[in-house]
């Protein structure tokens, strides 16, 4: 009788304790699910926050007729991007080469320059596609985050 009370104690300790264990890796999973869910959420914000940044730089200084001055180079470049466009331009009197965000083309059939669409590519790199004068092209752009600022970091063609 003592070992059957022992039995049933011991196999109901078991139970409980497959229980708790169930329990403790149904709550793990859920977890993790609402940290994917929200990781989720915070890069879709991410991205359409830099889509928006990438589309305002193309409609005011890349095709736009904005100056594309210092100030300007520095709300939306990092250092190691604006010395690039700096060291890549071709005149003497000082600038940005900021034709390295369009198409190699200078002249085209239409006066249409606009972005046709903005697509994340994944880790920081976001894929830009034009219509840069009646000439379709696109080019590749590093960003990085830090905090609420956005940045460019490298263009690739």
């Amino acid at each position: 009788m003592i070992a059957a009370a022992i039995a049933v104690v011991a196999c109901g300790n078991k139970q409980q304790s497959q229980q708790q264990e169930k329990d403790s890796i149904e709550v793990a999973i859920d977890t993790t699910s609402q940290q994917v869910a929200s990781q989720t959420d915070q890069q879709a914000t991410n991205d359409a926050k830099v889509f928006e940044i990438i589309r305002e730089f193309y409609k005011n200084y890349v095709f736009g007729k904005k100056e594309t001055t210092d100030e300007v180079i520095n709300k939306y470049c990092t250092k190691k991007l604006a010395k690039k466009l700096a060291a890549d331009y071709d005149y003497d009197d000082g600038g940005y080469a900021i034709w390295e965000f369009r198409s190699d083309n200078q002249d085209g059939d239409s006066d249409v320059q606009e972005v046709t669409n903005v697509e994340a590519m994944g880790n920081g790199v976001y894929k830009v596609s034009f219509n840069d004068m009646g000439t379709k092209g696109s080019c590749k752009i590093s960003v990085i985050i830090e905090g609420e600022k956005i940045l460019f970091d490298e263009i690739h063609k």
